[in-house]
C-alpha cells in the first residue's frame, strides 16, 4: 500500500503547540475562576460584617435609656471634657448622659467639673 500524504497539511509540531495553547488557556481560566471565587467570598464576608456592625449600632441606640440624640451626644463626649462641653453635657453627674468615669478627676461623681473647684464662702 502506497504511503498517502496526510489529509491535514499542517506544519509539523502544530498539535503540540495547540495542546500547549489549550493548557495555557485552561490555566488562565482556572486562575480567573479562583480570583472570582475569592472576590465573592470577600464580598460576602464584608457584607456580613457590615450587617453585624449596623445591627449592633441600632441595638445599642435602641437599648439606651436616653433618646437617640442624647445617646449620640453622650458617645461624642467620651474622648475628653472639651468634647463634653462642646455637646453641652458637662459637667455631668453619675448616671447622667455625659458622665464618664475617666473624666471624674476627684471621683466625687461629677465629671468635667471646673478645675480648680470654685471656693465656697
Amino acid at each position: 500500500m502506497p504511503h498517502l500524504p496526510s489529509p491535514n497539511p499542517v506544519r509539523a509540531g502544530a498539535e503540540k503547540r495547540l495542546r500547549n495553547l489549550q493548557r495555557g488557556f485552561r490555566a488562565a481560566s482556572a486562575r480567573y475562576d479562583r480570583q472570582r471565587q475569592r472576590q465573592t467570598v470577600i464580598g460576602v464576608v464584608i457584607g456580613v460584617a457590615a450587617f453585624a456592625f449596623a445591627f449592633a449600632v441600632v441595638w445599642g441606640l435602641a437599648s439606651s435609656p436616653w433618646p437617640v440624640t442624647t445617646t449620640l451626644r453622650h458617645i461624642a463626649s467620651a474622648p475628653n471634657c472639651d468634647f463634653a462641653r462642646l455637646v453641652g453635657l458637662a459637667p455631668a453627674r453619675r448616671g447622667e448622659p455625659g458622665y464618664w468615669q475617666h473624666h471624674d478627676r476627684d471621683r466625687d461623681g461629677i465629671s468635667c467639673e471646673p478645675w480648680p473647684p470654685p471656693r465656697r464662702s
